[in-house]
């Protein structure tokens, strides 16, 4: 399994503003949660170091660690976000030039939001589109019945990533009147921390649409992609008369329309675009509403919603929890989140190091440990940038030829290709390629530099001596 001092360097990279032992804590986690793939806690406990010590006392240092109620959650989520600026995928004719570059209009990043059950309770994940998988940005764990989720308190939210003086925004068991309002929380927190000079897009199924949502996101000026139901009325003008939108917008397959200044709702009549889609190899129509200006960008941003399905079976029963889903045992809100959390933390460690492995094993031989400085130069920082994790290859297509595997990824499978994600987890059991999980935290930290807080001299002196930029 991976070394633990990577997963160390890798959490700190990621929450330099937690103390030390909440970092050794969820470093821990993340590697029990990859050494054996459950939500069970007396197993993740098991997993732990210092197996010398009785199970009981494993046990409750674990759940300490769950109850902490001064973990910063919301750093991590910013710096998730920070990531998903550079791996997340661009649509077509992206406006405003490429991501991170000046333009006169904004870039769009697609905000998948889909909900999946861990009975009995349920997680709220927002993601986005990266190659064949979507990778988590936030979550709201919430209980299916009784409505309690855990969320850090909003006054304690930052502002674009910024701390504030309120204190850490650990997440708190929080009573809603319905599940609406869990939604619509989670999507006021990722668009808190999200980057002013984008465009956040909502993407979502048909069971998040409903006239309230549509009508709060356009009073805020958020954009949105969202399936509706055929059988919710939709007008294609808004004073015309209304129709279920399998009658309004019939089509047959092969066919398009695209109406601008439609209405959704016989009773509310929100404005909004429509868009029917029906491709052959679906047994359906889309019908989706959009306040997107052009079909193309909503077509394909509803399309990228698929791949959250695909990350939520490797998080459930596939790569990284092959013992999930709702055989977990626990009964307490926020043991699920953290555990939830760690979760998003080992998926995001599992696709970095997939894509490195991309950029160092898949165009050539790999290159030598002893080729690898230790701590790279200040004069070769931008060097050291471009050497990262590579852009994530494209989707395996379901239908025709499998794209081959690069020669240096081929001892990774047995038969047809891996995704990223599976293939950063065959990456970190292997025990030569330390060298490759090293060249990913050097970079990382390069990366994420500009959003590492200020400390006083002797806390940098100290951080520089341990982890910054030197992961060894």
């Amino acid at each position: 399994m991976a070394p633990y001092a990577a997963i160390l360097s890798f959490v700190q990279h990621l929450t330099p503003t937690w103390r030390k032992p909440q970092q050794v804590g969820l470093a821990r986690l993340i590697g029990a949660l990859l050494e054996r793939p459950t939500l069970c806690l007396s197993e993740l406990a098991r997993a732990l170091p210092q197996p010398t010590q009785p199970l009981h006392g494993r046990l409750k240092r674990l759940m300490r660690w769950l109850d902490n109620p001064r973990l910063d959650e919301l750093a991590l989520t910013a710096r998730c976000l920070r990531l998903s600026y550079r791996l997340g995928d661009d649509p077509v004719d992206q406006p405003g030039g490429a991501r991170g570059q000046a333009g006169g209009a904004r870039p769009l990043l697609a905000i998948l939001l889909d909900t999946t059950s861990f009975e009995p309770f349920a997680a709220l994940v927002a993601a986005v589109a990266c190659g064949g998988r979507a990778l988590p940005l936030a979550l709201a764990t919430y209980h299916r019945t009784s409505l309690q989720a855990a969320f850090p308190p909003p006054e304690r939210w930052p502002v674009h990533g910024q701390p504030t003086a309120a204190g850490p925004a650990a997440a708190r068991a929080t009573s809603f009147r319905s599940q609406n309002q869990i939604e619509e929380r989670l999507i006021d927190l990722v668009w808190q921390l999200l980057c002013p000079g984008l465009r956040g897009v909502l993407v979502a199924d048909r069971g998040f649409a409903r006239a309230s949502l549509f009508r709060g996101l356009q009073r805020q000026g958020r954009d949105f992609v969202i399936r509706i139901d055929a059988a919710t009325h939709v007008a294609l003008r808004p004073a015309g008369p209304s129709a279920p939108a399998a009658a309004a917008l019939a089509l047959r397959p092969r066919e398009r329309r695209w109406i601008v200044g439609g209405a959704y709702h016989k009773d509310a009549r929100v404005p909004v675009n429509l868009l029917a889609v029906w491709e052959p190899q679906q047994e359906e129509p889309w019908y989706l509403a959009t306040s997107l200006e052009r079909a193309d960008w909503a077509e394909q941003l509803y399309r990228w919603r698929m791949r959250i399905e695909c990350a939520n079976r490797d998080e459930k029963t596939g790569v990284l929890l092959r013992q999930g889903g709702d055989a977990h045992g626990l009964t307490s809100l926020l043991h699920l989140h953290r555990v939830l959390l760690a979760l998003l933390v080992a998926t995001w460690l599992c696709a970095l190091s997939g894509l490195q492995a991309h950029r160092d094993l898949a165009p050539a031989a790999p290159r030598p440990a002893d080729a690898l400085p230790h701590t790279p130069p200040n004069a070769q920082a931008a060097a050291w940038l471009d050497a990262g994790p590579a852009p994530p290859p494209p989707p395996v297509p379901h239908r025709g030829p499998a794209p081959a595997t690069p020669p240096g990824l081929r001892r990774f499978t047995a038969r047809g290709s891996l995704s990223y994600v599976r293939l950063g987890l065959e990456v970190l059991r292997a025990p030569d390629l330390a060298w490759l999980l090293r060249r990913l935290v050097h970079w990382l930290g390069l990366y994420l530099w500009s959003w590492t807080p200020w400390y006083r001299p002797w806390q940098i002196r100290y951080r520089l001596a341990h982890w910054w930029l030197d992961s060894t």
